[in-house]
């Protein structure tokens, strides 16, 4: 199993990775161009060349005037995940996120989530970002990723009561495929167009979901795992901000999902996908409806917060 599953309460020891249960990777399952990233010594046409980046972890700090968090993105303004058209989130609106709140995210990171990282089995923590998850039954929720030398964990975590509800861990070797582009609903769907783009994260080489994940919305095994960016990204202040931008999170994580395989996987290659993710959703109006008023996050909402 290509993932390893943990709530905060618990302090169970990993469960091994598998990697020889995986099967071939079906046809039509993404339509883009890609990229091979050979992870024994990538000749230059093999690499991605947005790969050539530093890390923007925890220590990047520019003092950006006006910005909560004040760390800026290290790549220009343009965003390769393309954003929602119009929208803008003004300061009131932005400081309805507890997240945005004060130092709630640092503290977040260095009091509670950072507690789940084992560095025997993670390695040296490389960055932490605060974006938007959308799961298998197009639900949004606010997440914390931690990305490091080894693995990806994903943490809910609770920024009112101020705790780690649980994490998933995702060794980044097991990762195959990373893909990049817009979200499409399927051609017969009813769902509005998204008109934004993010990433997905696949270890499944491209195998369908079982029935019983599919149709489980608790499921906590799906072979794979979407983000883009964070809605704070939209004020202007933060529009560069690395903590909520998905692109500079692609960036890292591409980096070191090759180092991972210099060491685990050598003889073998990560495929990178740019070029539209399918959400399998026609007519969900449950979705619409926990999106549209942004459930997944833990927001103040004139006097509640939840």
């Amino acid at each position: 199993m290509a993932e390893n599953t943990e709530t905060a309460t618990q302090d169970a020891v990993p469960v091994p990775v598998q990697l020889d249960d995986e099967k071939a990777a079906q046809e039509g399952q993404f339509v883009g161009a890609t990229l091979e990233l050979n992870g024994e010594d990538p000749a230059p046409k093999a690499r991605d060349p947005d790969a050539d980046v530093d890390f923007a972890g925890p220590a990047l700090s520019r003092n950006r005037p006006g910005s909560t968090i004040g760390r800026q993105s290290i790549r220009s303004t343009s965003s390769r995940t393309s954003l929602k058209p119009g929208v803008v989130k003004s300061d009131m609106s932005a400081k309805t996120f507890f997240s945005y709140k004060g130092t709630h995210f640092d503290s977040a990171i260095q009091e509670h989530c950072r507690q789940a990282i084992k560095p025997e089995l993670d390695g040296e923590l490389l960055g932490c970002w605060l974006l938007t998850e959308i799961d298998h039954w197009d639900l949004e929720h606010e997440k914390i990723m931690m990305l490091t030398e080894h693995s990806l964990i994903v943490c809910k975590y609770n920024f009112i009561t101020q705790k780690l509800l649980e994490f998933k861990r995702i060794m980044l070797h097991c990762v195959d495929t990373i893909c990049i582009g817009d979200f499409k609903y399927p051609e017969h769907s009813i769902m509005p167009d998204r008109q934004h783009g993010g990433i997905q994260l696949r270890w499944n080489r491209g195998q369908d979901l079982t029935f019983g994940q599919k149709w489980n919305p608790f499921a906590t095994d799906i072979p794979w795992v979407s983000f883009t960016h964070h809605p704070i990204l939209y004020n202007p202040k933060e529009n560069e901000t690395t903590t909520y931008n998905c692109d500079d999170f692609y960036e890292s994580l591409v980096q070191a999902v090759s180092k991972a395989y210099q060491v685990k996987r050598p003889n073998e290659k990560i495929t990178i996908v740019k070029g539209p993710i399918l959400i399998e959703s026609y007519a969900s109006v449950a979705s619409m409806v926990y999106n549209q008023s942004g459930l997944g996050f833990f927001r103040d909402r004139n006097g509640i917060s939840f």
